[in-house]
């Protein structure tokens, strides 16, 4: 153990856990993070679009959301700086590395690895420094940092590769391979050569990986030898086989090895972006981002080994996580001396990349078996990637990704102890309305929209038009329409407002799929300049709208259907003549082909949103006949085909 563990151990420890244990003693029906006392307080607040979906009225103030900013996007001589790593040092220092990237944030460009260094515990930081890649196009990326508490050595594995042109004369990666760096000096000064690491990369390997965030030391089996470092890497086959593996050293960081190895095969979930840790019995914890998006709220995938030299995972390997609603992002883990576990990412659920919000960090008192509920949220908007490390003095340092409108280019930094983590933790469990088809595919509620009547049917949604919504995440296959005929119905009732009209923008009642040039999708909007209701398909060739006769915006309850029927897209009020255009074959199929979301009361972006209220939303793989529209407004089931039907009975 460092004198680094040793300092956090006493922190984390005998004072802080003696008493959580006597709580548990007389809550033990609480089912809780193993550094909070009690759960949120009752409901009631208000809640935003960005809050990950937990219930209205457990939110509280939050971790501190930065104490300093290492790398900020378009400065000193970068766009975007991504996938953060964060190591203490033998000397007490912090370590912050990132990739640098050269135009934008795209992972194909040119992109360097970079580092500032910090004496006082992150509250600042020393100019950056180009490790590699300065004066060189390629692409280098995943600092994988790990210190070996004897020598003090750094040992930095990252991942590189040459860019080539296709066929097309698109930018494309060329062979990927591991290199290994080191540092004597506590990152002051880096080895030059470029080191390869060949026997960490499989013979029929087309890509290797390694990381994000730093490594782990094991506890020393041996007086006279350092700890094991162990660093976790993906991989995968040219046959498609997907999977994690570990990498170790037994010399401090000298030399490596490839170790345990989990792999599934081509079109089954793999683990991906493995974070690890080492758990109070010895073993080593390994929480992956797993591949799977679609048609599961099981993003994260976790396993045990006791050895990282075994040649692989023993069985069952990796199995999905339950209990821990995350969108496909990295994770970092933390097993804190004397304490529990602590997980930190994104913690919103959702199928997409833009589904990484409101960073949280969540807690297991079982060594990963099972996460708790509630968990401290660092940051409310949209962020991406972190790093969690123990900082001399017993808190817990945070490297990462965020900006504005978006989870990438900034990496910030921030701190926390016990007591902050157990002020701060709230429940993230989301809330939920429900689907009343067989395929249950309850919509997740942002904000705090209310419950109302509507006369002569039952409960109603009323959206403030400010931060409430709705979203049908998990991108099921029964909601890929668009290749034929489908239908949306609904009922609305809504009035517009005059900040509406001024700005000119269409608030969406249910959009589905993409956003911009090019996305696939579809939407029923309100047109504050007409008063009426525009429905719009997009094959990704180009809008086609249609839009409604008469003015809706009376405050008074309509029902509308959006439909295709055979090359007709057409949109129609109470049973009303439908306003309807011819769509041409390219114009006509705006299935989704990747991961997607179905929006109600906003678009994908958050710019725009809702006033009014809806009820009875249902979506159809069908077209509906004038004597189907009828029996929805009188009341009346129709189920042929129903892919969706929200009754907004109740929230939960």
């Amino acid at each position: 153990m460092s004198q680094n563990q040793s300092a956090v151990r006493f922190r984390w420890g005998a004072r802080v856990w003696a008493g959580l244990a006597a709580a548990a003693a007389v809550a033990v029906a609480l089912v809780v993070t193993a550094v909070t006392l009690a759960s949120g307080p009752p409901p009631g607040a208000d809640g935003g679009p960005s809050d990950g979906g937990a219930a209205a009225g457990r939110r509280k103030a939050g971790l501190t959301a930065a104490v300093s900013a290492p790398f900020s996007a378009f400065t000193e001589g970068y766009d975007c700086y991504r996938i953060p790593a964060l190591t203490p040092t033998k000397d007490g220092g912090l370590l912050a590395l990132a990739e640098a990237r050269t135009s934008g944030c795209d992972d194909i460009g040119d992109i360097d690895l970079v580092m500032k260094r910090s004496s006082d515990n992150g509250r600042t930081w020393s100019p950056m420094e180009v490790v590699r890649g300065a004066g060189d196009p390629g692409a280098y990326g995943n600092p994988t940092p790990v210190v070996d508490s004897t020598s003090g050595r750094v040992s930095l594995l990252y991942a590189y590769s040459t860019w080539a042109p296709d066929a097309a004369g698109n930018r494309v990666r060329g062979p990927r391979e591991l290199r290994l760096a080191h540092s004597t000096d506590n990152g002051a000064h880096w080895t030059a050569e470029p080191n390869p690491q060949p026997q960490l990369k499989g013979e029929d390997w087309a890509w290797v990986s390694v990381g994000p965030g730093h490594g782990i030391q094991l506890t020393p089996t041996r007086p006279d030898r350092p700890g094991r470092l162990v660093v976790g890497a993906d991989y995968r086959t040219e046959a498609d086989e997907s999977g994690a593996q570990l990498l170790y050293s037994d010399d401090g960081g000298l030399t490596w090895k490839a170790g345990a190895r989990w792999g599934a095969p081509a079109g089954t979930p793999a683990p991906n972006e493995p974070a690890l840790t080492q758990l109070p019995d010895g073993r080593i914890y390994v929480n992956a981002r797993s591949t799977a998006t679609c048609g599961t709220a099981d993003h994260r995938v976790a396993a045990l080994v006791d050895d990282a030299a075994a040649p692989a995972f023993p069985a069952p390997g990796f199995a999905p996580v339950g209990g821990l609603p995350a969108p496909p992002a990295s994770a970092s883990l933390l097993q804190v001396p004397g304490g529990p576990l602590l997980l930190s990412a994104p913690s919103r659920p959702g199928a997409e990349y833009s589904d990484r919000w409101t960073l949280a960090v969540r807690s297991s008192p079982d060594g990963g078996r099972t996460w708790s509920q509630e968990g401290g949220v660092v940051l409310r908007d949209r962020a991406g990637y972190s790093d969690m490390a123990a900082l001399p003095g017993g808190q817990v340092g945070m490297l990462y990704e965020t900006a504005n409108g978006t989870p990438h280019g900034y990496i910030k930094f921030t701190a926390f102890g016990p007591p902050e983590l157990q002020a701060a933790a709230e429940d993230l469990t989301p809330r939920h309305t429900t689907d009343a088809t067989p395929y249950r595919n309850h919509a997740v509620v942002h904000g705090a929209p209310k419950l109302g009547n509507r006369p002569g049917g039952g409960k109603a949604m009323r959206f403030d038009g400010k931060d409430d919504f709705l979203r049908l995440i998990d991108c099921p296959d029964e909601l890929r329409v668009g290749e034929g005929d489908f239908a949306v119905s609904a009922w609305v009732k809504y009035k517009t407002r005059g900040q509406d009209r001024d700005s000119g923008l269409l608030q969406p009642l249910v959009w589905g799929y993409g956003q911009g040039q090019g996305a696939k999708q579809f939407r029923v909007e309100a047109d504050p300049a007409t008063g009426g209701l525009t429905g719009t398909i997009d094959a990704g060739s180009g809008p086609v709208s249609v839009a409604t006769r008469g003015r809706t915006d009376d405050d008074a309850w309509h029902h509308v259907v959006f439909q295709r029927q055979g090359a007709r897209l057409g949109i129609s009020v109470d049973g009303g003549p439908a306003t309807t255009t011819v769509l041409a074959p390219q114009q006509r199929d705006f299935r989704p082909q990747g991961a997607f979301t179905i929006h109600l009361g906003t678009q994908p972006d958050h710019k725009a949103f809702y006033a009014g209220a809806l009820d009875d939303v249902r979506i159809y793989g069908r077209s509906l006949s004038g004597n189907d529209a009828a029996r929805l407004r009188d009341g009346s089931e129709v189920t042929d085909q129903e892919r969706v039907h929200l009754t907004f009975d109740g929230i939960w």
